[in-house]
């Protein structure tokens, strides 16, 4: 008897060990802290007693426990811990099933023998698997998710369909125990969990297709607009280049009338008084954003006319520098629009608090990447980068703060995509690098 129960404390603590190596997987998180490993240890001799004394029930203070631990040492967000702790255990309950079904066809096993020996191959196998299956799909999923960004948006919704499915799951399991788990009821849970799963994937993916095709309509209609923008404001531009060009050969003429009648004095205070001061015209912000034309990326281009434009019409002196076209860029064109609106937004909207200032963008390449630089004047008490990542965190108040912690989840997703942040001199610097695809 004490050997038993000796066994089934070693599953029910394998159990949790690997449960929690899945849920380490799907979250992508790599780093181990001692701490962490210590708590891992305390909960798993925890688990241990438990399951001794419910048995198949203590599943759900297993899950609690492995649900702690991740909101303490890897996510803040609970629905995405309990999202990711629901997925870990329907892959436990595949996995279990299967290898029932496997000894049962292909060794002869009954699933219900009851041999210490058995049972322990049984939970072994079945963990084995488990880890085999989410390291796939934890694989599976990061390419998605570089792929169809969406798919991160609609983060939420998968794991609630997660959290669903995990509880239909072991209402089934339960009551499979209630009925005496025998081959033919381990089969046919498999079969419905199966099928359950593949309607539930199948109903998301139609989802998020319909939502990205949405998104895809929307971002066009935007540039589209955008572009118009752009389009009109370089039309006024033209149009007060000529104007100036027929003013400034009228400027001469007049010039020509004093030089003629050789009234110096009068030149002199008809130069400083009048003709200096039209000068000024030539460093305005119209005539600073033709530079724009060396983008021929469209999705970018218009997103850096429409707010530099925006900026210029709000009185913010602005800057662009382009000095090589710009014909390609390796990165999602959604994701990258996403980026720079929010670097943007956030230039402007400090710009306006400050009063004063100036904004400077620069686009340039090399070899390896292209480079996005957006510098903007900031006030001197702005908190360290590492607090305004924060989600939640804003300078503007209760409910905003969402922006940069975004873009810190979108780069997380691309490979080929590093962001370098600074702040110094009063000056807040972002530089997004983008390596060309040969190298991603």
């Amino acid at each position: 008897m004490e050997f038993i129960f000796i066994i089934s404390n070693v599953m029910a603590m394998l159990q949790v060990i690997f449960n929690y190596i899945n849920f380490k997987l799907l979250m992508l998180n790599k780093k181990i802290r001692f701490s962490e490993i210590l708590s891992l240890v305390v909960v798993t001799i925890l688990n241990g007693k438990v399951f001794s004394i419910l048995g198949v029930y203590g599943i759900i203070f297993m899950f609690f426990c492995i649900t702690i631990l991740g909101y303490h040492f890897i996510s803040k967000n609970l629905i995405q811990v309990l999202g990711v702790n629901s997925y870990v255990v329907i892959i436990s309950v595949i996995s279990d099933h299967c290898v029932s079904i496997i000894r049962k066809n292909i060794f002869g096993t009954e699933m219900s023998s009851s041999g210490n020996l058995n049972m322990f191959i049984q939970v072994v196998l079945s963990l084995l698997l488990s880890v085999v299956i989410t390291f796939m799909i934890a694989k599976e999923a990061k390419r998605l998710g570089e792929k169809f960004p969406v798919i991160n948006e609609s983060a939420p919704l998968i794991h609630v369909i997660g959290i669903v499915t995990m509880i239909i799951y072991y209402v089934s399991i339960f009551f499979g125990v209630y009925l005496g788990n025998n081959n033919e009821i381990v089969t046919v849970n498999l079969i419905f969990f199966l099928l359950y799963l593949a309607a539930s994937l199948v109903s998301f993916f139609m989802y998020i297709s319909s939502l990205k095709n949405k998104y895809d309509t929307q971002q066009k209609e935007r540039e589209y607009l955008e572009n118009q923008r752009y389009m009109e404001v370089m039309e006024n531009q033209y149009k007060e280049i000529r104007k100036f060009r027929h003013d400034y050969k009228n400027i001469l003429n007049s010039l020509e009338d004093f030089i003629v009648d050789r009234d110096y004095e009068g030149l002199s205070d008809y130069y400083f008084n009048k003709i200096k001061k039209t000068s000024t015209l030539i460093d305005q912000n119209d005539f600073k954003l033709e530079a724009i034309g060396n983008i021929r990326v469209r999705e970018v281009k218009s997103i850096l006319a429409s707010k530099l434009i925006s900026m210029q019409e709000k009185g913010i002196d602005t800057q662009l520098e382009v000095n090589e076209i710009i014909e390609e860029l390796s990165i999602d064109s959604i994701s990258l629009v996403r980026i720079l609106g929010i670097f943007l937004d956030n230039s402007i909207e400090e710009l306006e608090f400050l009063g004063e200032g100036k904004l400077a963008v620069a686009v340039y390449k090399d070899v390896s990447a292209v480079h996005i630089i957006i510098q903007n004047s900031c006030r001197s008490d702005l908190p360290k980068f590492h607090i305004l990542k924060q989600r939640g965190f804003s300078l503007k108040g209760a409910g905003r703060g969402e922006g940069l912690s975004n873009v810190q989840e979108l780069i997380r997703t691309l490979k080929n995509v590093r962001l370098a942040t600074s702040i110094s001199d009063g000056m807040f610097t972002q530089k997004l690098t983008i390596e060309h695809s040969e190298r991603v």
